[in-house]
């Protein structure tokens, strides 16, 4: 389960993530898989990763670099942000968590513009 570093109440929490964009279910199974996992604490949290989202489109941003991408659950978040000719460079050192985000991408059908 991911970190919750901003201390949010569960009520609160619930109501950010009910009343923002919902995750492609890519994304779900990703945050699913980190759960179960005790490495998932390493994973963005939900509604970090939406405000990231936010960032990038309201930003206009073309190009994003992540480094430590872990599974890539924020960085398919940011990566479903980008325009069409966008361009998304994840870093991770792990093959196996590299090749399970490269899985995300595909799936979520923005693996051309993720390197």
């Amino acid at each position: 389960m991911a970190r919750d570093p901003l201390t949010l109440s569960p009520a609160l929490r619930d109501y950010l993530l009910a009343h923002s964009l919902p995750e492609h279910p890519a994304l779900r199974r990703l945050r699913e898989e980190a759960a179960a996992s005790p490495e998932g604490v390493m994973q963005t949290a939900p509604e970090q990763a939406r405000l990231l989202h936010l960032l990038v489109r309201l930003l206009g941003a073309r190009r994003v670099l992540e480094i430590g991408t872990y599974t890539g659950y924020s960085a398919l978040w940011m990566a479903l942000a980008l325009p069409a000719e966008g361009r998304l460079v994840a870093l991770e050192r792990d093959p196996a968590r590299a090749a399970r985000g490269s899985q995300a991408f595909a799936e979520a059908g923005v693996g051309e513009r993720v390197a």
